[in-house]
């Protein structure tokens, strides 16, 4: 997959880390949570447009968590899974003995947890390293395809997707989630502003 040469390989590779910080805090709570360990990889972090995005994360059913996130620069953050991988995260936090039905009655509810701790984490050590706070909205759960899934998240003119790839293992369960922060033309030069800011400071 392409990576759009938006930001610097220093500002590429701070932001990688300030995503693997918050991907760490996030493990730790999901493993708190269903009281067993829960292993985030790090993460992958790209820049890609909107198309291949939709690309990327295919044709079918897609389940996830969507956040708003106002402050210093804004986004629409999102937490996807497909559709079998996130029954399978559902599955393995509530119980392997648990019906297939009562998986996918609970499938929303778990689905906003999971999303709030790694979403907000992921927020919180942005926010955290640079020095600001970030307005974060309640979680509105996916449950479509990814073209609806886009077709309401990219309002405001938002073109690029900092996207961002991880693989999460619980006990013998292995999936691969997205995240991605949607972000205007204003917003990405400010993310970029904040990052050569952070730079600069370490020289």
């Amino acid at each position: 997959m392409a990576n759009l040469n938006i930001l610097s390989e220093l500002e590429n590779d701070l932001l990688g880390e300030l995503f693997n910080i918050g991907v760490g805090r996030a493990a730790n709570s999901l493993s708190q949570m269903v009281n067993q360990e829960v292993t985030l990889s790090v993460p992958e972090v790209r820049f890609i447009s909107i198309d291949e995005f939709a690309k990327h994360i295919g044709n079918g059913k897609i389940c996830g968590i969507g956040q708003e996130i106002n402050g210093s620069f804004d986004a629409h953050s999102l937490l996807l899974f497909p559709e079998e991988s996130s029954m399978e995260v559902v599955r393995q936090m509530l119980g392997q003995q648990l019906s297939d039905e009562f998986i996918a009655e609970m499938q929303q509810e778990a689905m906003n947890e999971i999303g709030n701790i790694v979403l907000n984490a992921c927020i919180g050590s942005i926010s955290n390293s640079i020095g600001t706070k970030f307005d974060v909205s309640l979680p509105v759960f996916y449950h479509d395809d990814a073209e609806q899934i886009l077709g309401n998240s990219i309002e405001g003119g938002s073109d690029i997707v900092l996207f961002i790839t991880i693989d999460m293992t619980l006990k013998k369960s292995e999936v691969v989630g997205y995240m991605a922060f949607l972000l205007g033309p204003m917003s990405l030069k400010k993310l970029q502003d904040q990052l050569k800011d952070m730079l600069a400071k370490m020289m």
